[in-house]
């Protein structure tokens, strides 16, 4: 009889990864690799952040902020919270958990290959509780640690990020608020607010929160448009978004910016109009992110 490593295709899953790691592929005790996942145009934490430094005025970030705290604060919103993010709305990103878990397995007889403890531990496969302790927590305490340095805001607003993971993880499971609602908050809302406050601007004024809430709905509408071409839902989320933004400069009496506004937007109803795909446009809604956040640094009358 043959074993089922014998079997021909019977170990093709693993076929598809290497069997070891060499003991020289990391030189760190937390392993971190960054890149650009999608296009560095669209709206992203990033960009979020820049829109609340031009909405608290450049000249006020510069004095309230040191050049350091800028780069750690963008480094927390951006590729700290996106790896918390990331790590449970999409734990099938991570392609070599399964060849590390499975190096680290414990020779235990109730953890064989197969087992049902094997199962939920993730022994052989990218299981919950493997991708939590081995890629999930070493991100949240790593971010921890660079939002202290900020400060207690930062802090908080990164519990809150965790909050919306977990949330978005769950809606994976059990039908709860969906993971889009929740991606639109940790994309805009949460780095802009906590830009904010560290820039000693008053997040939760009518028209900053006011404008910080329509930019999250526009992103919402934007996405679901953008996954799900030809549903109205999406584009009317954009519609009402960029219908609440305009009336909001129209009461801030910022004429020029509502007319840059309405050409990048157009771009948008065009490509709708002309049946095109709308990641080609993503770029004109950053740009009107940016404008919008501008405008809000202007004094009011």
């Amino acid at each position: 009889m043959r074993t089922p490593d014998e079997v021909p295709g019977a170990n093709a899953e693993h076929e598809l990864v290497p069997k070891t790691i060499s003991a020289t592929s990391s030189s760190a005790l937390l392993d971190a690799r960054f890149w650009p996942e999608l296009s560095p145009w669209r709206v992203s934490a990033a960009w979020s952040l820049a829109a609340a430094a031009l909405a608290a005025g450049i000249g006020d970030v510069g004095r309230t902020a040191s050049p350091q705290t800028l780069v750690l604060l963008f480094l927390l919103v951006d590729p700290l919270w996106g790896n918390i993010w990331g790590g449970l709305a999409t734990p099938e990103a991570l392609p070599r958990i399964r060849v590390t878990v499975a190096q680290r397995r414990p020779g235990l007889p109730y953890l064989a290959l197969g087992s049902p403890a094997a199962r939920v531990l993730g022994m052989h496969g990218p299981g919950v509780l493997s991708i939590l302790a081995r890629a999930w927590l070493p991100g949240v305490a790593v971010a921890l640690v660079a939002a202290f340095a900020i400060g207690m805001s930062a802090v908080w607003a990164t519990l809150i990020v965790v909050g919306l993971a977990v949330g978005a993880w769950l809606q994976r499971h059990v039908t709860l608020v969906p993971a889009s609602v929740l991606h639109s908050l940790a994309v805009v809302a949460a780095p802009w607010i906590t830009g904010l406050t560290l820039f000693g601007v008053d997040p939760w004024s009518g028209r900053h929160l006011t404008l910080i809430l329509l930019w999250s709905l526009h992103v919402w509408g934007a996405n679901s448009s953008v996954d799900n071409p030809g549903r109205l839902g999406g584009l009317a989320g954009m519609a009402a978004a960029q219908a609440g933004i305009a009336l909001l400069l129209i009461v801030g009496r910022a004429p020029l910016f509502l007319a840059v506004l309405c050409i990048l937007w157009l771009a948008t109803w065009v490509a709708v109009y002309r049946g095109q795909s709308l990641v080609n446009v993503q770029a004109s809604w950053t740009a009107a992110l940016l404008v919008s956040a501008a405008a809000m640094s202007q004094p009011v009358g």
